[in-house]
């Protein structure tokens, strides 16, 4: 037997007591990742919020609490009684109250992942991707699993008896890996999908779900279902297909709020299903970036970014490119960018796509040893799948300077690995720079000295609802006239994200040391208190200023006191105290502690600035 398969073969050999301990190691390792997931506090409260209701209304049937157990609090299994006391009789005059489930149906939060070239993969990092999915699954994630291979060991792409038979392999042999870790196992799905005989003018084979059943089956029972890019045609004919086309077809149909049951019965009740998320694994990794130096894109809101990246990945295509990669690597990219915007365009906004290398999805869920869970030193590499369930962020921020996040990776992770290079992709909102900065390498002076820009009068700009940003976001009240007054003729330009959910005001400041140069600042930074935090929007907003607006630097200044300095301590070039004053000065760009009359001038504005608030309380 293979060596692939000796390994589920004495998983099944186990006896109880090792069983035991290997799925009390899985469940003490899920644990240390969720720990170290850095989920706030906002996290947890809203994926506790998300998951919560499926996992009561998974419930077929609770006693009424008596009157020892207060109604509406969840214990979870603390205080569960002994296997043996509640499976004895119980003589009780208590009622029954039985929730059918036909009457309130569990909403499963399903993920649908894609794997590029299993056969590829040796049996460690195929374990480690079994476990992690396996994790996945334990925090009330259903997994539904497409998988293609392409490396068909001299099989002709023709011979499709050939390829059917290497990828019944590959399908058996993750099904193997996953039972390992999973006690809700896997199945192998192969007649799930139905495809026309002759493709459209596009090259499509309307590959759609033809038996749901077949998916939806494993899915309530927590079983990932695993489906190879095989099928049916109308003429019955099984036919190969692209990986596109299938997670495509996935989606339109588990992207509806209620899936058809499993067809067995014209009874059979509908289920609720959340897709939340889109997870490729494949060996290209996260999608490349010229801005950064480790060569990968964080974060990728795709309603203002995806033209800006598609076009690089075109160009890096190009036989002349100097990129360090293949042309067919930056197609690659192409195809899951392009396939991850495919499928999170017809799905609600929460909703999240990853990119990320197989490789980085098994090593962050190795087994680790009592000394590495236990003991001090070096945390072990986290989870990006795990974090991105908990959080809907990716594993770091998008906005921090690569040299922070660099360092800051080397010293306070595992040694010997490398930053994570996954890319986190959402359907995002759009970015309105006022003026445009496309091509003109950032906001410049104006000629006259003066801006004409008039944020009341601007009809590029909503300015109500630009007040009603900055008041919420700083739960305080503008001096509307005594701001538009100070600002006139000095604003540099206007930063909206999405529907007024954040936004930058920047300004061209002359310092008191009476310099003819002006001073690029960051006057008011705001975030709707509803989209603190887990939209993205401060670093979409921040991205914006820094490398589109003000690529050669900006400075800003905060009070000393303000909860929100330790996110600009991350994300500034560098800070100064301001002495005998309240203020923290921040900047961005390089050279500014070297240039004594830059550093003076970023002085002076911060010193001088007037605040416009009309309840004449410390200003922000």
């Amino acid at each position: 037997m293979q060596r692939h398969y000796g390994a589920a073969a004495a998983a099944r050999q186990m006896s109880p007591a090792q069983r035991h301990a290997r799925d009390s190691a899985d469940s003490r390792e899920l644990f240390v990742d969720v720990l170290t997931a850095n989920a706030t506090k906002r996290d947890a409260r809203q994926y506790l919020e998300r998951f919560k209701e499926s996992k009561r209304s998974s419930m077929t049937a609770r006693p009424r609490p008596s009157s020892s157990i207060k109604p509406g609090v969840n214990l979870g299994g603390l205080y569960a009684p002994a296997a043996a006391i509640a499976q004895a009789p119980q003589f009780t005059r208590e009622d029954v109250e039985v929730i059918r489930p036909l009457e309130s149906q569990p909403i499963l939060h399903v993920a649908i992942a894609s794997l590029r070239s299993p056969e590829s993969l040796n049996d460690e990092i195929l374990d480690g991707i079994a476990r992690t999915l396996s994790q996945l699954v334990k925090l009330d994630m259903r997994i539904l699993l497409a998988f293609d291979c392409t490396d068909l060991g001299g099989i002709h792409f023709q011979d499709l008896q050939g390829r059917k038979t290497i990828i019944a392999k590959q399908g058996q042999r993750l099904v193997s890996a996953i039972n390992q870790h999973s006690s809700d196992g896997a199945r192998l799905v192969l007649d799930a999908l139905n495809c026309s005989d002759v493709p459209d003018a596009t090259g499509s084979t309307g590959v759609n779900v033809g038996v749901p059943g077949l998916l939806l089956n494993p899915l309530k029972r927590s079983t990932i279902a695993i489906v190879p890019t095989l099928a049916y045609s109308t003429s019955g004919h099984v036919t190969s297909t692209s990986m596109s086309e299938v997670m495509q077809a996935l989606v339109s149909h588990f992207g509806h709020s209620h899936v058809s049951g499993t067809g067995d019965t014209e009874h059979e009740p509908t289920s609720q299903v959340s897709l939340d998320r889109i997870i490729v694994l494949d060996e290209v990794g996260g999608i490349p970036s010229r801005n950064r130096g480790d060569g990968a894109h964080i974060f990728i809101n795709l309603d203002h970014e995806f033209g800006d990246v598609s076009q690089e990945l075109t160009e890096g295509m190009h036989p002349g490119a100097v990129n360090g990669r293949s042309p067919t690597v930056y197609r690659q990219h192409l195809a899951n960018l392009t396939m991850a915007r495919q499928c999170l365009a017809t799905l609600p906004a929460a909703s999240s796509a990853l990119i990320i290398t197989p490789e980085e999805a098994a090593f962050s869920s190795r087994s680790r040893s009592s000394a590495e869970l236990e003991g001090p030193g070096t945390r072990p590499q986290k989870n990006s799948l795990i974090h991105n369930l908990l959080t809907n962020k990716p594993l770091v921020s998008s906005s921090l300077p690569l040299a922070r996040l660099s360092a800051g990776w080397t010293s306070n992770d595992t040694a010997g690995s490398s930053p994570p290079t996954a890319t986190l992709l959402k359907k995002g909102m759009p970015v309105t720079i006022i003026p445009s900065a496309r091509g003109y390498g950032g906001w410049i002076p104006p000629p006259s000295g003066k801006s004409t820009i008039d944020l009341r009068e601007d009809p590029r700009i909503d300015f109500p609802r630009l007040v009603h940003l900055i008041e919420n976001s700083f739960r305080r009240k503008l001096d509307v006239e005594h701001y538009l007054e100070r600002i006139r003729g000095r604003t540099a330009g206007v930063i909206i994200a999405g529907d007024y959910e954040g936004g930058a005001i920047l300004t061209w400041e002359k310092a008191s040391t009476s310099s003819s140069q002006p001073v690029p600042y960051l006057d008011k930074f705001a975030v709707l208190q509803s989209s603190q935090g887990s939209a993205g929007v401060a670093d979409i907003v921040f991205q914006a200023m820094v490398r589109t607006c003000f690529p050669k630097g900006v400075c800003w200044r905060s009070r000393n006191d303000n909860p929100v300095n330790k996110w600009y301590f991350e994300r500034a070039s560098g800070t100064w105290t301001i002495p005998d004053s309240n203020w923290t000065m921040f900047w961005t760009g390089e050279g500014v502690v070297e240039d004594q009359k830059r550093w003076d001038e970023y002085v002076g504005v911060c010193r001088a600035v007037e605040p416009s608030w009309l309840d004449g309380k410390s200003p922000d």
